[in-house]
């Protein structure tokens, strides 16, 4: 683990995350939770006003940071605070505070090398940054999304850390083909645990399963493979997606994990018009 994240406690990431809230930095508000049954796999929505300032398409813009200094030359994300900056991981990445947040604090995980992209799958690298991550807190789990079919927003590739679980991560865990869960996914357990498992190892067992996915999407090796990533509580699991949104309703990793983030309720309501369980088939693979 490197110098600089021993020294941070959660305790601190807490305090600079209140601090930036405190002044308007970070977008962080009260939020109010519903929970729901989408055919048996749980599902909550959390309903945050704040989100209605949150580009959630590439390409969308945001004037509230337009004045704001890029993260990096090649980059869609911005940094109008310095203080957003928590350390640098390994030479490769930076840990920074979210801007837009549904959890005290979020974290974002950004490529140094602004100029790499969303549709690009995890590499070594990605992993031994989540790895120091996950050793420091591990209260946190990580998600990606890959491509803008898989949830993202913004192209400058970055992973997210969410306070745990994820919702619906049981669910999962102990389906065992249950038809509860309405898409297909891949979880491997790493039986040595993330305090003992290799970037290495991480990623053997990712290119496998992105090389099932591939297969189950129908796409060969040069075709961006969309799919989530979460990691958490030693095990990783993919997800492949067919599409980022059907009609009014989109989910990322978190979402297909039972946790859906909207701005108001019209968008929840969307979500129980077209059917919970009927949304995640329609964005994933159906079982």
């Amino acid at each position: 683990m490197s110098s600089d994240l021993a020294r941070i406690s959660e305790d601190d990431l807490i305090a600079s995350f209140d601090e930036l809230v405190a002044d308007d930095v970070i977008v962080y508000g009260p939020h109010e939770v519903i929970q729901q049954s989408a055919s048996g796999f749980p599902i909550e929505f959390r309903l945050c006003p704040s989100f209605a300032k949150k580009p959630h398409t590439v390409g969308a813009s945001n004037p509230s940071f337009s004045q704001s200094r890029k993260w990096g030359p090649g980059s869609d994300m911005y940094c109008p605070d310095e203080r957003l900056i928590v350390a640098k991981l390994n030479g490769t990445h930076d840990l920074a505070l979210n801007l837009f947040c549904v959890d005290r604090p979020q974290l974002l995980l950004l490529t140094l090398d602004s100029y790499r992209r969303q549709f690009e799958p995890l590499d070594n690298d990605d992993f031994k940054a989540v790895l120091e991550v996950l050793r420091r807190w591990n209260n946190m789990y990580i998600i990606y999304n890959c491509s803008e079919v898989g949830g993202c927003s913004r192209t400058h590739k970055h992973m997210q850390g969410l306070r745990g679980p994820p919702f619906a991560f049981d669910a999962l865990v102990h389906a065992e083909g249950s038809p509860k869960v309405p898409f297909r996914y891949f979880m491997h357990h790493f039986e040595q645990g993330f305090q003992r498992a290799s970037a290495v190892d991480l990623l053997q067992v990712y290119n496998n399963i992105i090389g099932q996915c591939r297969t189950m999407l129908g796409l060969s090796e040069a075709d961006v493979c969309p799919h989530n990533v979460v990691l958490w509580n030693d095990r990783i699991i993919v997800i492949p997606r067919r599409k980022g949104f059907i009609e009014g309703a989109s989910a990322n990793a978190a979402g297909m994990l039972g946790s859906i983030w909207v701005p108001d309720k019209k968008e929840m309501d969307e979500w129980m018009r077209l059917g919970c369980a009927n949304v995640l088939r329609e964005l994933g693979v159906p079982r």
